[in-house]
């Protein structure tokens, strides 16, 4: 009989377990946005902590009785719960605003006032916490009837609005086409579909190097890439570093390994970026 797998401990980075989004809502003054906040999650016993310009930053916790305390009640509610919540103008438009949105759930608050002292949770923890953050982030901002612009999700620490539109200006419309949905899919729990995703933005930039540079096809796209070197577009090194990728990412959306989960779909949009930027930097 096959003993359960043990469940594995992580310290997760802050960034990893902050949740985001942008949202397109039609209200034209941050007072109103505001107000309407206020209202919706004083009720849910949330209180400001910070209210700088057209920025605001709530707590689950109304930290009147010092830090002891707060840290007391982090440890007294589950590590998912969400307990901030922060809202900033983007941009004004004639009848409408573009806000980021940003959630933390508990257990970002634990690492971040632990001091050096080691926290750890388990995977299902963290994908939990995510979990909630986003459904959080949805209930609040579904009071301002708004369209969601950037799904709501963690994203890795690179710049990936500026890889989109570096992709955008080479008429790469496609590519980006296919890492939002590999975006969409995280924020859906399908990580399959995401790493699927991912894989075909990498082989649309794979076919359009081919296409531009008037190369004929090869029976796969490790071939492909082989080809490329062989021109003199790719050196050795990177060639061989862009192929084990494809390989790896290919393995992975056939299941003939572990079952992806949140961080493999993170890993394989965020590598996947990367990727699609050197393409366009060095090659484009």
């Amino acid at each position: 009989m096959s003993k359960e797998p043990k469940p594995r401990y992580i310290t997760p980075s802050l960034e990893s377990i902050t949740v985001k989004g942008k949202y397109i809502v039609p209200e034209t003054s941050f007072k109103t946005v505001y107000k309407k906040l206020m209202k919706q999650l004083e009720s849910l016993d949330w209180g400001e902590c910070s209210l700088i310009g057209e920025s605001v930053g709530l707590m689950k916790w109304k930290m009147t009785k010092g830090e002891k305390d707060w840290q007391k009640y982090l440890r007294g509610i589950r590590s998912g719960v969400p307990v901030f919540f922060g809202v900033t103008t983007i941009e004004h438009h004639e009848q409408s605003m573009l806000l980021e949105v940003e959630c933390h759930p508990a257990m970002w608050h634990m690492i971040a006032y632990t001091r050096g002292e080691e926290v750890t949770y388990t995977e299902n923890e963290i994908q939990e916490a995510l979990f909630e953050c986003k459904r959080f982030v949805k209930q609040v901002m579904s009071i301002f009837k708004g369209r969601e612009v950037e799904p709501v999700s963690v994203y890795p620490i690179i710049p990936r609005t500026e890889i989109k539109s570096r992709l955008i200006n080479l008429g790469l419309k496609e590519i980006v086409d296919a890492l939002d949905k590999a975006e969409e899919h995280i924020v859906q729990n399908d990580f399959s579909e995401s790493l699927k995703s991912s894989r075909t933005a990498f082989e649309k930039m794979i076919d359009w190097q081919m296409n531009k540079r008037g190369l004929a096809q090869t029976n796969s796209y490790y071939n492909n890439l082989e080809r490329i070197k062989s021109k003199g577009y790719l050196d050795p090194e990177t060639t061989k570093l862009l192929q084990t990728y494809y390989e790896c990412l290919s393995i992975i959306v056939h299941e003939k390994g572990v079952k992806p989960g949140i961080f493999e779909a993170q890993m394989g949009y965020g590598i996947t970026l990367i990727m699609l930027d050197y393409f366009a930097n060095k090659l484009p």
